[in-house]
């Protein structure tokens, strides 16, 4: 099962449209969550977590945190908006401190994925635009004890231009997650 993040807030989303590609053919259920679209509140950073499991908010986040349990494959996919994650994809990442004080504050056993895998798309050309969210990819992969995977959209101020490097990473990715 893969649990799903849209992090756009564009309807025609061109990193839904890569993700889209991705996920074609995939027979398993998918759970969708449209960050732009959920009730979550921000991590204020109260410590609630650290000696709790769960967290103080009871918002969209009970049914996200539920949906991961139950997942293997985590996809997130965003823009890129000046080398980061839209900001409502980052408050739902943030708000993912519940697991990192199960796990290193109460000794618990956690959520745990198989796959954590990253679409963004951007509209510069310049592959450092990414670096900061591939950083934040590995932070997650560690946390989740997950294999990370990757796929950027570049250019994409223009037509998304599914070329051979796009496909190649698309392909690599089903190939190592879906098969």
């Amino acid at each position: 099962m893969i649990t799903l993040l849209n992090g756009s807030p564009n309807k025609k989303s061109k990193t839904m449209t890569i993700t889209k590609k991705l996920i074609s053919n995939y027979k398993n259920v998918i759970h969708h969550f449209d960050a732009y679209q959920m009730n979550v509140f921000s991590c204020d950073d109260c410590q609630y977590c650290k000696s709790v499991a769960g967290c103080k908010f009871k918002d969209d986040m009970v049914n996200f945190y539920d949906c991961l349990k139950q997942s293997d494959t985590l996809i997130i996919s965003s823009p890129i908006y000046f080398g980061t994650l839209s900001d409502q994809t980052l408050q739902i990442i943030n708000r993912l401190q519940v697991y990192y004080n199960q796990k290193y504050h109460q000794n618990n056993t956690l959520t745990t994925l198989k796959n954590i895998i990253l679409v963004v798309s951007q509209g510069s050309d310049k592959n450092y635009m990414h670096e900061g969210v591939k950083h934040t990819l590995e932070i997650l992969g560690h946390l989740l004890e997950a294999k990370t995977h990757f796929i950027a959209g570049m250019d994409t101020d223009h037509p998304i231009n599914f070329n051979k490097q796009l496909i190649n990473q698309i392909t690599d990715v089903k190939s190592a997650c879906f098969d």
